[in-house]
């Protein structure tokens, strides 16, 4: 990962987490990835969420399963202490794309939105990924969809929004081409693929600078529609996945 991403990361933290942590981003969420997430997570008890923010994964899992010991890894040192603030908990500050030095194992390890910031160096982030779960254990991460229709559009607004993305070191991800790539320790357990108009603006809209009040009178319609854009087949209307890969 640059310098130039994670100064992008501590410029931008507290106006991202305004946007994304609001009362209609988080209904999408649950809905659409954590519901997922935990459905997933088995009966882990230890998980470690990288690229972690400020932990919103984190607090959503504990809320439901206060048995769930929780762990950070994050490369921003301002989010590292917002996410032990916010739990009480160990959070890492760590850039992913070089080795971890850290022994500790876990049930899981969660990802959302964080693996496609580390194409810079793959190996080294899914090699450190695979250091940090016990055999069995489970990787589970939610990623932009590189096959997504409407992805060269994607690659073309990384590249123009230089104050929000470093598209040098930033791109959406195929889920099958990184199984192939980078899922030799790994076995494939499920992926789902979500993401219409309702992910960008209500998930997303401090990209497309569009005030969060917006939100009020938008979030009803569009979560209507989202609903009957999710029964549409395959992976190109998506813009994103949820999948779930087990250590072996």
């Amino acid at each position: 990962m640059t310098s130039r991403q994670k100064e992008i990361f501590e410029t931008i933290h507290g106006d991202y987490y305004a946007s994304t942590g609001d009362r209609y981003a988080r209904a999408y969420k649950e809905r659409y990835v954590f519901s997922n997430v935990q459905q997933y997570l088995g009966d882990a008890r230890t998980v470690m969420e990288l690229a972690c923010g400020q932990g919103e994964a984190s607090g959503w899992l504990k809320a439901r399963d206060p048995r769930i010991a929780v762990s950070g890894c994050d490369i921003s040192e301002a989010a590292a202490a917002d996410y032990r603030a916010s739990h009480g908990r160990p959070c890492l500050v760590a850039d992913l794309t070089k080795p971890l030095n850290h022994h500790e194992k876990y049930d899981a390890v969660i990802v959302m939105g964080g693996i496609h910031h580390l194409v810079e160096n793959l190996d080294a982030a899914f090699d450190n990924i695979s250091n940090l779960l016990a055999p069995g254990g489970r990787l589970i991460m939610a990623e932009p969809n590189a096959d997504y229709f409407l992805n060269p559009i994607r690659r073309l607004w990384y590249r123009i929004d230089k104050s929000n993305f470093d598209s040098a070191t930033e791109e959406a991800l195929s889920h099958e081409g990184l199984l192939q790539s980078h899922g030799t320790n790994f076995r494939r357990v499920g992926v789902k693929y979500f993401g219409g108009p309702a992910y960008f603006l209500l998930t997303l809209n401090i990209f497309l600078r569009i005030p969060n009040k917006t939100k009020r009178f938008t979030a009803p319609i569009l979560m209507g529609a989202e609903r009957l854009f999710d029964t549409l087949p395959g992976r190109l209307p998506f813009a994103s996945f949820v999948a779930c890969w087990e250590r072996t």
